[in-house]
């Protein structure tokens, strides 16, 4: 791991008092104020590295300030009370790069990824995270739905996003649920559907697109359209905030950002790294032109475009209000 500034002299000591005070008031706050503290230490600091932001806090959390509240936190993982010799694995220990690696992901990607990315078993990793006081849950990221509200873009674009392979998802696997739906409702001939039910009678609950496209005699290009439509599922669509991130960089210029506020896209900018240039000559045409329109509903909900009217449909405070106006 990068070794933090160094403390000499009285400007250093200062800027180490000033990170420590934002990053003690986002643990105060929660995960998500951590988080965001992290990130401005980053933008304020540029020598400082996330490894080095968790390594100050696994300090400060020994200090009286804090150790009142990890007491009270009950996702502090407990330490065993049992004495006595400690068993340890024959795998190789854990160098400070190793630690760096894993503190830079960890909270970004799910277990399993990391231990692929480190050549290390998910066990392994785990007990790595429990021993430097970091949960191996991942808490920052998007659900198709946060980002179609967050990019004014359908269900459709998204999918096709992900089936072209530009937004990265948790797992891109084909659920085997959805295989074995596809292959009911499809007319494929008996020697396709007797590989799938060969490959279903294995118990695994997913299957790469290489895989899908090899038991279905299909090129993989006509898989992963049929990824695009929806007539294929995948086993988890959740999109890691570093694969948002990744997305914005390479592909910024597949958001329309003149379906977005100009306060979101700034955000997008400074905060993801979706090019500026991406935010002038953006054109919106008259179909998409609905989604500027954002409508207040009777139960405090702002929703923009045309699925407002879904939600009035089904809304209990829009209908009883209709029914009090009727009478």
């Amino acid at each position: 791991m990068s070794q933090a500034p160094e403390q000499k002299g009285n400007k250093p000591s200062k800027q180490l008092a000033a990170i420590d005070r934002l990053l003690i008031a986002g643990i105060k706050q929660g995960p998500a104020k951590k988080r965001d503290a992290i990130n401005r230490i980053l933008e304020l600091v540029p020598e400082w590295r996330r490894g080095d932001c968790w390594q100050r806090i696994r300090s400060l959390r020994k200090t009286p300030e804090l150790a009142a509240l990890e007491e009270r936190c009950p996702d502090k993982p407990k330490r065993s009370g049992r004495s006595g010799p400690i068993r340890r694995s024959f795998c190789s220990p854990w160098t400070r790069a190793d630690d760096d690696r894993l503190l830079n992901l960890a909270g970004y990607e799910p277990v399993s990824k990391i231990a692929q990315r480190l050549g290390r078993s998910v066990r392994a990793v785990r007990f790595r995270l429990g021993a430097l006081g970091m949960s191996a849950r991942v808490t920052d990221g998007w659900s198709l739905r946060a980002l179609r509200k967050l990019l004014r873009v359908s269900p459709a674009r998204l999918r096709y996003l992900i089936g072209t392979g530009l937004l990265r998802v948790r797992d891109p696997r084909i659920s085997a649920s959805s295989l074995a739906v596809f292959c009911n409702e499809k007319s494929v001939d008996p020697s396709t559907l007797e590989r799938v039910g060969v490959a279903l009678n294995k118990d695994d609950d997913a299957f790469s697109w290489e895989r899908v496209a090899d038991l279905l005699g299909l090129p993989l290009a006509q898989v992963q359209s049929l990824v695009s439509d929806g007539q294929l599922k995948l086993a988890d669509t959740f999109v890691t905030d570093r694969a948002f991130e990744e997305f914005c960089k390479k592909h910024g210029g597949e958001i329309n950002m003149a379906l977005i506020d100009p306060a979101t896209a700034k955000w997008l900018v400074s905060e993801y790294g979706v090019s500026p240039s991406a935010t002038h000559g953006s054109s919106v045409s008259r179909a998409q032109k609905h989604a500027l329109v954002i409508r207040a509903c009777h139960c405090g909900r702002k929703i923009a475009g045309n699925a407002y009217f879904r939600h009035s449909r089904i809304c209990q405070t829009t209908t009883t209000t209709n029914l009090q106006d009727a009478r």
